[in-house]
């Protein structure tokens, strides 16, 4: 490696690690020098990926690592762009291209930022090109507020498959009234600190929030897939799902006892949660990306019925059914103040009333009040843990 290889890559490569962006970096002969992580894992590449390191340009945009991630224009643009700045090296040492990726079966337009890196007597000693979204920093500004654990996790649900997890659907109980009897701009102050504050609690237990519509909210918690332990997933799953139903009714009565300490009209008893969780082995799971929005889905006879569970749930219910718990190890149970061994369950059915799509869909499940069991506890110890 000459002088001005190693000079690129000291100042360049570790300058472009460090603000983790998709970027490749060529050397003045047009051969691939380097390709960031962040490249390489939106291209799908993994340990045995043949990336083409020494390869010029023209020869290793046709890999089928790249051949699969640019499209053909951007592939042909590219190369001619830089051979001409090759040939050139006069030409401007910053530039901007648009050029499109395949990502996830489909076009994604992004900007090409070039920079002709020299080295310290002046000569040209490579190029790095850097990938980024044409987005206004506005834009980027208002993305860079979520989470960023719960985008990577979101992202690495592009291709969707059967997959199992833990389900939470929550809302707030009477919550007709309760939009009636507030003024719209409270009522929307209430509504938004409940979303953010559920939105939280799952990024905090690892989670990936689910739909949300008015004063409802889901969460799905995957389950890792050890092959040595299988078992020990499904209990990360179902406990973390477990321990954001159990810490969402505090954190709402939190947000309740804030609004009317700013003189806004709502009482704990108006504003109950109600919750539902349950365990879904074979969820079909995947991200659903339009013009508008972003964001991950699951569908399964069990998304259904957790549905279900929380929409019989009232007057600030956590029904928990009996297959989400019993996925729960010893430890992790303990952790959350759960005794399973004590628990009593009835059918959702008898607590369903004339609901006929929870009959329907839903009226064998056993279920729980977690809640109620909970509060036993949190008292005398006397009381029965049936819901």
């Amino acid at each position: 490696m000459d002088d001005r290889l190693s000079e690129l890559r000291q100042d360049v490569v570790e300058a472009l690690e460090a603000s983790r962006t998709a970027a490749q970096v060529y050397d003045d002969d047009g051969r691939l020098q380097w390709v960031s992580e962040q490249m390489l894992e939106l291209a799908g590449a993994d340990a045995e990926t043949e990336v083409g390191y020494g390869l010029h340009i023209a020869e290793g945009l046709e890999l089928p690592l790249w051949a699969a991630m640019l499209t053909e224009p951007t592939r042909r643009a590219v190369r001619e762009d830089l051979e001409r700045r090759f040939a050139a090296p006069d030409l401007a040492s910053l530039w901007v291209s648009p050029v499109e990726l395949n990502l996830a079966g489909r076009r994604r337009p992004v900007g090409m930022l070039g920079v002709t890196v020299r080295a310290s007597d002046g000569t040209v000693a490579g190029t790095a090109l850097v990938f980024a979204p044409l987005l206004p920093a506005r834009v980027l500004a208002l993305v860079s507020e979520g989470d960023e654990a719960m985008f990577t996790r979101m992202a690495d649900l592009t291709e969707p498959r059967r997959r199992p997890a833990a389900v939470v659907f929550a809302d707030i109980d009477s919550s007709g009234p309760l939009s009636r009897a507030l003024p719209t701009p409270a009522y929307f102050e209430l509504i938004r600190r409940f979303t953010t504050t559920f939105d939280d609690l799952v990024a905090r237990h690892a989670g990936i929030v689910g739909k949300h519509a008015g004063d409802g909210a889901s969460a799905f918690f995957l389950a890792a897939r050890a092959e040595e332990d299988r078992h020990s997933g499904d209990s990360d799953a179902a406990a973390a799902a477990l321990a954001v139903a159990l810490a969402f009714p505090a954190a709402v009565r939190t947000i309740v006892e804030e609004l009317a300490a700013e003189g806004i009209g709502v009482r704990v008893a108006d504003c109950r949660v109600n919750l539902g969780v349950h365990w879904g082995a074979d969820l079909y799971i995947g991200q659903i990306v339009t013009g508008g929005r972003l964001e991950v889905t699951a569908l399964g006879d069990e998304v259904t019925e957790c549905a279900r569970i929380e929409h019989v749930a009232t007057g600030g219910q956590t029904l928990v059914s009996k297959t989400v718990v019993e996925r729960l190890e010893t430890e992790d149970a303990r952790a959350l103040g759960i005794d399973p061994m004590t628990l009593t369950y009835r059918p959702l059915a008898d607590l369903a009333d004339s609901d006929r799509k929870a009959l329907r869909d839903a009226g064998s499940l056993a279920v729980v009040d977690l809640a109620r069991v909970g509060d036993a506890a949190a008292g005398d110890g006397a009381g029965d843990s049936a819901p």
